[in-house]
C-alpha cells in the first residue's frame, strides 16, 4: 500500500512497505471522539448474551486506545450508524473473534482464504543478532506510538512479519501488512499472541528448520483478507 494524502500538518498518511519487505510502517489520524463513543456504545449493545469466548475477545476492547486502533478501519466498516444492520455486522465480526483457536496443522489443511484463529509464540524472521546483542536488545516485532502535530493526534505503527509457533511446535508465517495490534503498544519475540487472519501459503524457505530439498514447498501463512484486516491480540505471558 502506498502513502496516502498529506495533511495540512505536513504528515503523510497511509501504510508503506518497509525497505526490503517483510513489514510495514503506517501513519493514521486518530478517530473523532464522537465516532469512538458511538463504536463503544454499539459494542456494549451487542455484547449482551454472547458466549464466553466472545466475552474474552471483548476484553481486547476494554480501553479507548484499543477501540481507537480499529475505529475507522475495514473491521468497523458498516458500523458507523447505530442501526440493526450495523449491529448485525458487528455481531458477525465479534463472533469471528470468539472462535476457538486451531493448530497450525489444521490451518494448513484449510483452503486458502479460510478465516482462522491460531495461538502461539512469536519468533522473529529477522536475522539473529550475535549473543551479546541479544542479551542487551529486544527484538521488536510491533510498535505503536502517537504524536501530536498542530493539535492533531496521529498514530504511528510499525510491524514486522513473524513466525508463529503453536503448542505442537508447528510454524506458520504471519504476514502483518494491513494488520492491527488491538490490545498492546508493542510485541516482542517470545510473546504469546492470538492471530485472527486468513489462511494462505508462502514459500517454505521462509519457515525455520526447512530442509534445502523442501524449499520449493509451500508453508502455511496467516494474512489479512480481501475485505478484513489481520488482527493480533497479545495474550498473558505464561510462567
Amino acid at each position: 500500500m502506498s502513502e496516502g494524502p498529506t495533511t495540512t500538518a505536513g504528515v503523510a498518511l497511509g501504510e508503506i512497505v518497509l525497505q526490503g519487505g517483510g513489514g510495514f510502517r503506517r501513519v493514521s489520524r486518530g478517530p473523532e471522539p464522537l465516532a469512538l463513543a458511538r463504536l463503544r456504545a454499539l459494542l456494549l449493545e451487542v455484547a449482551t448474551g454472547v458466549s464466553a469466548r466472545v466475552r474474552e475477545a471483548l476484553e481486547g476492547f476494554s480501553t479507548w486506545s484499543a477501540l481507537a486502533t480499529l475505529c475507522g478501519t475495514e473491521w468497523t466498516a458498516g458500523t458507523r450508524r447505530s442501526s440493526l444492520a450495523a449491529r448485525r455486522v458487528l455481531q458477525r465480526r465479534l463472533r469471528a473473534l470468539g472462535v476457538a483457536p486451531i493448530s497450525v496443522r489444521e490451518a494448513a489443511a484449510a483452503p486458502a482464504g479460510t478465516s482462522a484463529h491460531v495461538r502461539g509464540v512469536i519468533r522473529s524472521m529477522r536475522p539473529m543478532l550475535p549473543a551479546p546483542q541479544r542479551r542487551s536488545e529486544k527484538t521488536h516485532i510491533w510498535s505503536h506510538s502517537a504524536m501530536d502535530t498542530d493539535n492533531v493526534r496521529f498514530a504511528l505503527e510499525e510491524g514486522h512479519d513473524f513466525f508463529l509457533i503453536d503448542e505442537e511446535g508447528q510454524t506458520a508465517c504471519v504476514i502483518v501488512a494491513r494488520g492491527h495490534l488491538i490490545n498492546a503498544d508493542e510485541l516482542l519475540a517470545g510473546d504469546r499472541v492470538s492471530v485472527f487472519g486468513f489462511v494462505d501459503r508462502v514459500a517454505a524457505s521462509r519457515a525455520p528448520g526447512v530442509d534445502f530439498l523442501e524449499r520449493d514447498a509451500r508453508a502455511p501463512a496467516l494474512r489479512a483478507g480481501d475485505d478484513l484486516p489481520l488482527l493480533i491480540r497479545r495474550l498473558p505471558q505464561e510462567g
